[in-house]
């Protein structure tokens, strides 16, 4: 990280840069998916944030987003906040944290705006994606989104549904700031109810065999430990679990439960595992 800067973009080349970046991290055919320019340099100059991470004088990594509103539980004017769009890292510098420290990054800077709060959305069956957003960053999420984006053509999303979290992001909150200095520590793994009973198939791939209704004040719900591996090799399983989760969680947010955390880890076969952390109280989420 060292010979890494982070900055913010304004200028018409950077935003060129992005556009490029874009289509490399996704592998897009489609220019459509892809944020044009005009629109990054002018949220960029009213109120969006628009960051950079450049290696020498070549962007790597980006965040993206614009100044956003959500109704108050309270029923009182609405919450400006921020929404991040999109973020992204080329791949040979991601096992860095370059992720991180973007995000951590395009938090202060919504800070000097005002704001303490900043949502996205992100595939739920990406345990990277987990990892980052709910163990590293603080972040939780309880909404669900079906199809989100509809059918996207990108190599990373192609031939499943786009379903997505919604990551809510308290920016002043005492479990984010416990997370920016290291402080935070993953409790109620030990007795949390699992709700996947997962076996493995010939050709080693994750399949879920069993399921039980949700019960526990804490759930661990599994997930494939490298959700495009599976898609290439098992495109049905893959779609079979888009919809078991998706139903799972559906179902948990329905019944008050908030995803708080992620891990993943080596069971004594050495397969990979993952799993996300459900709980019904989350102290300190939002303050």
């Amino acid at each position: 990280m060292d010979q890494i800067e982070i900055r913010l973009c304004k200028t018409w080349d950077e935003c060129l840069q992005c556009e490029e970046l874009q289509k490399r991290i996704w592998e897009m055919p489609d220019y459509r998916d892809v944020v044009p320019a005009n629109l990054l340099i002018t949220a960029a100059k009213n109120g969006g944030i628009f960051v950079g991470a450049f290696d020498g004088g070549a962007m790597v990594g980006f965040a993206f987003g614009f100044l956003g509103s959500e109704a108050k539980s309270d029923g009182s004017a609405r919450r400006l906040k921020h929404t991040s769009h999109m973020l992204g890292v080329v791949p040979d510098v991601r096992v860095k944290g370059l992720g991180a420290h973007l995000k951590w990054f395009q938090r202060q800077v919504a800070l000097t705006q005002g704001l303490d709060l900043m949502t996205w959305t992100y595939d739920p069956l990406q345990a990277v994606n987990a990892h980052l957003n709910l163990a590293r960053l603080g972040a939780i999420a309880r909404r669900y989104y079906r199809n989100a984006y509809g059918d996207m053509t990108d190599a990373l999303n192609a031939g499943v549904a786009s379903d997505r979290f919604e990551v809510e992001w308290y920016l002043t909150s005492a479990r984010v700031s416990e997370h920016e200095h290291g402080r935070a520590t993953c409790e109620g793994y030990a007795e949390a109810q699992k709700i996947y009973r997962v076996e493995w198939d010939d050709d080693a791939l994750p399949m879920i065999a069993k399921e039980e209704a949700i019960t526990g004040e804490a759930v661990l719900v599994e997930i494939p430990a490298d959700y495009n591996a599976l898609k290439a090799m098992n495109r049905a399983l893959a779609v079979q679990w888009r919809e078991r989760t998706r139903q799972t969680f559906e179902r948990a947010f329905e019944l008050g439960y908030v995803a708080c955390d992620a891990i993943r880890k080596n069971d004594r076969d050495g397969r990979a595992r993952a799993f996300y952390l459900l709980k019904k109280d989350v102290t300190g989420c939002e303050s």
